[in-house]
């Protein structure tokens, strides 16, 4: 799991601050997704070459998650002890393992609030500090990252750009699905920015 050691500390200032600055507060429940595929309101302008982002809707996720506070460089054993509950109960992930990150990075590493989870079946339990929770739906800018761990934070920049300069508002929290062998370095990272209009 050493691929996810770079990964929190990839998200760059940017995207949390945005949703600060747009007076989100970081709990705030995320908009409702409106029925119909979301289209921007003007021609949507490239993120920068080669920089796909996708603005569509994201139903509602059941998941089993393990909150956290402190440094992005728990990832590791925050992932390891969320797969140890998985498999010593038998459960089966519906979906990829993700991050989802609360706080603006300006409060200082020890104070980082964020979670591991993955989806799970309806009926699902947990004891703590496990915890199941329902992810709302939301109108959501979507990048899949494939380059390298270094630049990821500068990929975050690029997705917060691009949304603000296509007349959304980023709202926290943003979140990253972990797909494929993130160990093996041959995974990928969808990047999710939710936004709203």
């Amino acid at each position: 799991m050493s691929a996810f050691r770079s990964i929190g500390a990839a998200l760059v200032a940017s995207v949390l601050a945005a949703g600060a600055a747009a007076q989100t507060p970081p709990t705030a429940a995320q908009p409702a997704a409106p029925a119909e595929p979301a289209q921007p309101a003007q021609p949507a302008l490239p993120a920068q070459p080669g920089f796909a982002v996708e603005v569509v809707n994201i139903p509602a996720m059941h998941a089993l998650v393990l909150p956290m506070k402190g440094s992005y460089m728990q990832h590791p054993d925050a992932f390891q002890r969320l797969w140890g509950f998985i498999s010593a109960r038998a459960l089966k992930p519906e979906g990829p393992m993700f991050g989802r990150y609360y706080s603006d990075p300006s409060i200082g590493e020890d104070n980082l609030v964020w979670e591991v989870g993955v989806p799970v079946a309806a009926g699902t339990s947990a004891e703590a500090p496990f915890e199941v929770k329902d992810i709302p739906a939301s109108l959501t800018a979507v990048h899949v990252y494939n380059g390298p761990m270094e630049e990821l934070g500068t990929a975050w920049g690029v997705l917060t750009q691009w949304a603000m300069t296509n007349g959304y508002q980023p709202v926290v929290p943003v979140m990253q699905l972990f797909k494929g062998d993130m160990t093996a370095g041959t995974g990928q990272i969808e990047m999710r920015l939710p936004v709203q209009k």
